[in-house]
């Protein structure tokens, strides 16, 4: 299957090396994805010089995002290389759970090394219902004061909220209130107590075309006081 990479918008940084053996052009990739797009590919090219190398393993310790070696003849990843030879690192970043700019590291690990070499992946994936702040905060015995969240509209076509609701009305009611039909909206939160520790999480349902953006999540908690004694070691 052929894959394209229409979204790579930056490379960034001089691809100095950990050792002299195996150059990149870039270490560093940035990448913006569309609203809609829940795969984004970084390429990390590069050229082995004075001496040959052997990849042992690429890994990035994350779920997220998938390394991968380019493959031999046989399609089986390629891990020996010879001076002169020149190759490209892919890194796969699933971004279905993210949003805003996140950034994770490729680590490619080769024989006869101690460190690995280090290759960052930033990801951009742009927030359409901007929610600030995300989750509201009062400390366990404080004042119960009413909060502010404002949630604004970041794309060229409105985004209505269909519906919203509160799994813990009675500790935390609130109001959301429409300042521009589409584009803006208010939400007005005060804890009815914060004698005792708690959270509540208010969910708004959108007519966002896009599958992350359909439903939002703003949270309300009240935390524990942190105590302010010092800590005795033993």
């Amino acid at each position: 299957m052929r894959v394209l990479f229409p979204f790579i918008i930056a490379l960034i940084g001089v691809g100095g090396p950990i050792s002299a053996e195996m150059v990149f052009e870039n270490k560093t990739v940035e990448v913006i994805v569309e609203p809609g797009q829940n795969l984004a590919m970084g390429l990390f090219p590069f050229k082995i010089v004075e001496k040959d190398e052997v990849i042992v393993k690429a890994d990035a310790f994350c779920t997220c995002l998938t390394p991968q070696v380019p493959l031999d003849a046989d399609r089986t990843p390629k891990l020996n290389w010879k001076v002169g030879e020149e190759g490209v690192i892919q890194g796969r970043f699933e971004t279905k759970q993210f949003l805003g700019t996140v950034e994770k590291s490729i680590k490619i690990f080769l024989a006869g090394r101690d460190e690995p070499m280090i290759l960052n992946f930033k990801v951009v994936i742009p927030e359409l219902i901007k929610i600030d702040p995300s989750t509201l905060k009062w400390s366990k015995g404080g004042l119960a004061d009413e909060r502010v969240v404002r949630i604004t509209v970041n794309h060229d076509k409105p985004i209505k909220i269909l519906s919203d609701m509160g799994n813990n009305d009675k500790v935390f009611p609130y109001q959301l209130k429409t300042i521009k039909e589409g584009w803006e909206y208010e939400l007005r939160l005060k804890p009815t107590s914060t004698e005792k520790p708690g959270m509540g999480m208010i969910s708004l349902r959108t007519d966002s075309p896009f599958p992350r953006f359909k439903r939002r999540v703003l949270y309300a908690v009240v935390q524990p006081k942190m105590s302010s004694k010092p800590v005795k070691i033993r």
